[in-house]
């Protein structure tokens, strides 16, 4: 069963492969890992930056996306926006995404 949870600092290792991996498969571009290490880690530092969400298969992380704020003068609110979306090639087209959505719900 897949369960969807706020990420935590454990997670920062998956989470950043997960974003290798994306960055490699969508735009055959490789990033710096130490970077990356250090751009998730100031999320995790400062949850004025955003969050994370996961979702596990068991003890598997198998997905992982970012939420980060933005101020909108057209609503007068803060608006989340969702990046960094990666769901490992294995649990693809199989509502993983759905059900995180929907958790943000």
């Amino acid at each position: 069963m897949i369960k969807i949870e706020q990420a935590n600092v454990e997670d920062t290792p998956a989470i950043v492969a997960f974003q290798l991996a994306m960055a490699l498969e969508t735009e055959e571009l490789r990033l710096d890992p130490p970077m990356v290490q250090q751009g998730v880690n100031a999320v995790f530092n400062d949850p004025g930056k955003g969050f994370y969400l996961v979702a596990r298969d068991g003890n598997k992380l198998i997905s992982s996306l970012m939420i980060t704020y933005e101020w909108s003068d057209w609503r007068a609110k803060t608006v989340w926006w969702i990046q960094s979306l990666y769901v490992l090639p294995e649990y693809r087209q199989q509502g993983v995404f759905r059900q995180m959505f929907d958790w943000l719900s």
